[in-house]
């Protein structure tokens, strides 16, 4: 295993000086921070639907912006049940064709809905997936709730996945300050207790105490985004010392103003203080980055050195 490594991160760090991005796409790679309704290319969602749509703005300003986006054009395709069930199995196959051999993707329980039989049929497909790609890639099902919705149902239907022995992690995203972490307490604790990596999205549009209001209630092993933190000294100490892994999305941050350019993106500032951090598409409809062209696009804007960015791509994969 070492010595693939070793030849694998040789390739890599050449890949990306001579900027092959082929050759990137061979190495193997994580994504850790994806969204299955919104992982596969919009070009996929085209050709599926048969016709051209509007792509999202290349910037935008706020996560509303990108909701609207998505609402008025996406879902009217995507959220039906044929609709997820092409998304999701189309960001495997987009994973794939990209080098990632581990993918923890969310699957949001609201789509448990679309299923006539609710939660069993939904189990079902997701034990498919996980079967039909098990020998190109380990995709690792995430269970998915959002912040903008009332907590009890979600946390009644998150529960059932926690108890099918499908899931890997569990991840509570959406509005970072549209309702505290507390009513998910429970669940998290449970969660944990049955074996389940602990994730929450904090500290990209929220400042460093979103982030350790997570750390402080849900008790997370990682955290989505995360990007904050760079401006505390003592929530990088923390994050270090307690080994909370953050899982970046750079295009993602720049495409949503979160930070102005990609070469003043704070993962090199949290990579320096010794915080351990992931490169991940977040969503691939919406931004269109690929992971091995995030890491081909932090090492042309001089952010950080092949090396840097294969110990990360390393990290990942760990």
């Amino acid at each position: 295993m070492k010595l693939g490594f070793t030849s694998d991160s040789q390739i890599f760090r050449s890949a990306l000086r001579s900027g092959d991005l082929t050759a990137i796409r061979r190495v193997p790679k994580s994504d850790l921070h994806t969204h299955s309704i919104l992982g596969t290319r919009i070009e996929r969602i085209e050709s599926w639907i048969g016709k051209p749509l509007p792509h999202p703005p290349a910037r935008m300003t706020t996560l509303d912006e990108m909701i609207k986006y998505s609402n008025e054009v996406l879902y009217p395709h995507t959220v039906t049940l044929a609709g997820f069930q092409f998304t999701a199995e189309a960001a495997i196959q987009d994973a794939i064709e990209d080098g990632v051999t581990k993918l923890e993707m969310s699957m949001d329980v609201r789509f448990i809905s679309l299923f006539e039989t609710g939660p069993d049929a939904f189990f079902t497909f997701v034990s498919q997936l996980v079967n039909r790609y098990k020998d190109r890639i380990d995709f690792r099902p995430e269970v998915g709730m959002s912040k903008d919705r009332p907590a009890a149902d979600q946390i009644r239907l998150a529960s059932h996945c926690v108890d099918s022995g499908l899931f890997h992690s569990i991840d509570l995203y959406g509005n970072e300050l549209a309702q505290p972490p507390d009513p998910f307490r429970e669940l998290y604790v449970h969660a944990k207790n049955r074996g389940l990596k602990l994730k929450a999205h904090a500290g990209e549009f929220g400042g460093p105490d979103v982030i350790e209001q997570v750390l402080d209630v849900l008790e997370v092993d990682e955290v989505q985004h995360g990007v904050s933190a760079a401006s505390s000294k003592s929530l990088m100490d923390r994050l270090r010392h307690e080994n909370v892994r953050l899982n970046v999305c750079p295009s993602s941050n720049v495409a949503l103003s979160v930070v102005k350019d990609i070469s003043q993106h704070p993962i090199r500032t949290l990579f320096e203080n010794g915080v351990r951090v992931t490169v991940n598409t977040d969503d691939l409809t919406i931004f269109g980055q690929s992971v091995s062209q995030e890491y081909l696009l932090l090492y042309q804007s001089g952010l950080l050195s092949d090396a840097d960015l294969d110990a990360i791509r390393l990290e990942g994969l760990s």
